[in-house]
């Protein structure tokens, strides 16, 4: 008679608890990072849509700084009030040219665990075609 040889497969216990770990700490990292990359893209579409109006030539700080907050409000950005988003917001004459340069530049930072952070640091600039500037 022939010994049949048995050949075990599966997973050990020690293996699936590190396995779940890992899985659980990469779920973890997920969550935290995604909603600051989310919220990125929506301020980059809030800029881009401002920024590729056909009025946009003609409108100062205050005015563009109020179709910004509006694609805010439209995207669910809450991060800023007006006053805030102001001062954070820059428009400069592009050097060379003409034209203005929309810029924003700012920081955030979350929590992932204990004393870690996660930072994201932002800059968009978009140049604005040039238009007479209402007095």
């Amino acid at each position: 008679m022939q010994k049949a040889l048995l050949t075990q497969r599966g997973v050990t216990l020690t293996g699936l608890i590190f396995w779940c770990v890992l899985l659980g700490a990469l779920a973890l990292l997920g969550m935290r990072l995604f909603p600051l990359y989310n919220e990125k893209m929506k301020v980059d579409q809030a800029m881009d849509r401002v920024a590729n109006d056909a009025s946009v030539s003609s409108q100062d700080k205050t005015q563009l700084v109020n179709a910004i907050m509006k694609q805010f409000e439209v995207s669910d950005v809450d991060r800023w009030t007006t006053i805030e988003f102001t001062r954070l917001f820059k428009v400069e004459k592009k050097p060379n040219s003409e034209n203005r340069v929309m810029l924003l530049d700012y920081e955030i930072r979350n929590p992932l665990c204990c004393n870690l952070d996660i930072v994201l640091n932002y800059h968009n600039a978009h140049t604005i075609p040039y238009g007479k500037l209402p007095d």
